[in-house]
């Protein structure tokens, strides 16, 4: 009865330890499953941003191809001694304003993101300082590391704007190779922010917190380490990959 009991405890022991591993196996599947579905939706997003910083790029050249026939015609003009007529189709030109392209680093996916997102703070009042240093080749892939820029500064262009008008917003963005890739980014907050028990940054409006899954996504995919500190009104991120 004894050996019996000892046997069926086996087995029952058994089984247990055969269905934890399997647990365990299914969960981390199912993990890695939902990390990949966040990383697929966002590099589509990064892809339609992309898409848009090329429109960009694509009208600037029919700018520079337009300026060209301008001083063409200004050059006709002046040659004719219509200084008059020259001087009222200058006048007219400097209104118009045109964004030069500015290169912030040689990769153009981490590029064309920073692009982005500069124009989009410009227009909130909000100022980006920005140092980078990122090759056009990485170890990692480069659309999946521009959609972690373009979701660190979507953040803290949201975190920024949500201050008084008249405070002076100024976000700090640098990167670096240093062995492995070192990205920092701080801004400004409200002293209401904190972090949650697993160190992130929640929101409890909805559709938000998207990016920050997506960032934690990317870390978790290339054994990263991810650190979000909040501190005397400033909220920062530092990521080693």
């Amino acid at each position: 009865m004894v050996v019996l009991s000892l046997a069926a405890y086996g087995t029952v022991f058994h089984s247990l330890k055969r269905f934890t591993a399997m647990h365990v196996l299914e969960t981390e599947n199912l993990k890695n499953q939902h990390e990949r579905i966040l990383l697929s939706q966002a590099a589509s997003t990064m892809t339609e941003r992309l898409q848009l910083m090329e429109q960009v790029a694509y009208e600037h050249s029919l700018a520079s191809h337009d300026r060209r026939h301008f001083n063409s015609m200004l050059l006709g003009l002046l040659e004719q001694g219509e200084t008059a007529e020259a001087i009222t189709c200058l006048r007219k030109q400097n209104a118009i304003k045109a964004r030069a392209s500015t290169i912030y680093c040689e990769n153009k996916a981490v590029n064309a993101a920073v692009s982005y997102y500069v124009d989009m703070a410009e227009q909130k009042g909000i100022r980006i300082e920005i140092n980078l240093s990122i090759a056009e080749q990485l170890t990692v892939d480069s659309l999946e590391l521009a959609l972690v820029v373009a979701n660190l500064l979507e953040n803290a262009i949201h975190g920024a704007s949500l201050l008084p008008q008249e405070q002076v917003k100024v976000i700090q963005l640098s990167c670096h190779q240093v062995g492995r890739l070192l990205l920092e980014i701080s801004n400004p907050c409200l002293e209401t922010v904190q972090l949650g028990p697993d160190g992130l940054p929640h929101s409890a409006v909805e559709g938000h917190g998207i990016g920050t899954k997506s960032i934690a996504a990317f870390a978790a995919k290339h054994d990263a380490e991810l650190v979000y500190h909040v501190q005397d009104g400033q909220f920062r991120v530092r990521l080693l990959v």
